[in-house]
């Protein structure tokens, strides 16, 4: 997939990197075309309502009782449940079970689990016609480089809002997750920053369902024609 299609989206060193991965490619004798992918913009909001619910499912047995953590400061069957799930999970857990909760309640259930559901079986037929014309999908990881150590991803499109900057840089994995296909991730690429360092730019490569063993092939040919994964991002002048 050339970098073109995501020319809106993505930043100019991701789209330079994942150009030049494609010319490498190109030059083992890979042929390249552009695929349609009309609904995976929507994989994003689809997989923010399946995930969280499944999580809010998966995770309801860890209350301090069967499984997980247990507080020491309950005082009642009720404290022993909120104190043990409150102290062990995370805030982003905890956002998520939240909101797992809400999606899968009466009267919520049909209006968003469903549908997020209907959404994620148009976005894996999208998939299965490209995968007609072509043997493998190739993009970024990311929209943007590897964020920097205690920063939030700097998305325009959020700039404003951290939280939600983090879920859309998502948005080029979360296809592949939701109609269960084998992709992987590989270094192509860095861009450079300011005082030396560098921040690693991921390519994404997509293959049909149950063959895995044809992706690792291509991930290999790549990497054997190219030095990324032996190269790491400089830390000089890194803030502590």
């Amino acid at each position: 997939m050339p970098s073109q299609y995501f020319s809106n989206q993505i930043s100019p060193a991701v789209a330079k990197a994942i150009e030049a991965a494609l010319k490498v490619l190109r030059g083992l004798g890979a042929e390249t075309l552009e695929v349609d992918l009309p609904r995976t913009e929507l994989s994003l909001p689809a997989y923010y309502v399946i995930a969280p619910a499944e999580a809010s499912s998966n995770l309801s047995r860890f209350d301090g009782v069967r499984y997980g953590h247990r507080s020491e400061k309950a005082t009642d069957l009720e404290s022993l449940y909120c104190l043990s799930r409150t102290e062990a999970f995370g805030p982003e857990v905890r956002r998520r079970i939240l909101l797992g909760s809400y999606v899968l309640s009466h009267g919520y259930y049909d209006a968003y689990y469903l549908q997020a559901q209907k959404v994620r079986r148009l976005v894996a037929m999208d998939f299965d016609r490209a995968f007609e014309h072509c043997d493998f999908i190739v993009g970024p990881v990311s929209p943007v480089t590897a964020w920097r150590l205690g920063e939030s991803p700097a998305l325009e499109a959020a700039k404003d809002n951290p939280l939600l900057a983090e879920y859309l840089s998502d948005i080029f994995t979360l296809g592949a997750s939701l109609s269960g296909l084998p992709a992987m991730s590989m270094p192509c690429g860095f861009e450079s920053i300011e005082g030396g360092r560098r921040l690693p730019v991921g390519l994404q490569l997509i293959g049909p369902r149950f063959e895995e063993a044809r992706l690792l092939a291509l991930a290999d040919h790549f990497q054997l024609a190219t030095d990324f994964h032996d190269q790491t991002p400089e830390l000089s002048g890194a803030q502590p």
